[in-house]
């Protein structure tokens, strides 16, 4: 007899993706290609490196941000959320993204600042 395996959050294997949903359709979107990820009320904006027009699902920040890998991405203000290996640069309390700067909240700052300076090469 074959064992039903049912996946949760917590028990689903390791993967490199996520689905989103949006226009009645469901897209598979690699954390790779995630530039970043901005909150415009009850929405989110993907930005990725090669769709040509964002990804707009129905998801708050908070959402988002729980399904996404905590060593690949985070929160730098309560408007964004940036890939960490998609950083071109940190100017004054900026992050840039190919021509795109996002602030870096005092909420935030602390949490960045530590991730930054393990790998500042001094």
């Amino acid at each position: 007899m074959t064992e039903e395996v049912i996946f949760t959050r917590e028990t689903a294997p390791a993967k490199d993706y996520i689905f989103v949903r949006c226009e009645s359709k469901v897209h598979r979107v690699p954390f790779d290609e995630i530039l970043y990820i901005e909150g415009m009320s009850e929405y989110v904006k993907i930005v990725t490196k090669n769709r040509v027009k964002p990804l707009l699902p129905l998801l708050s920040m908070r959402k988002m941000i729980d399904g996404l890998p905590k060593d690949r991405f985070m929160r730098i203000h309560r408007s964004y959320i940036v890939n960490l290996d998609a950083i071109d640069e940190v100017q004054r309390m900026h992050v840039i993204i190919g021509d795109e700067s996002f602030p870096i909240s005092e909420m935030y700052k602390e949490q960045f600042v530590q991730f930054i300076n393990t790998y500042i090469v001094d």
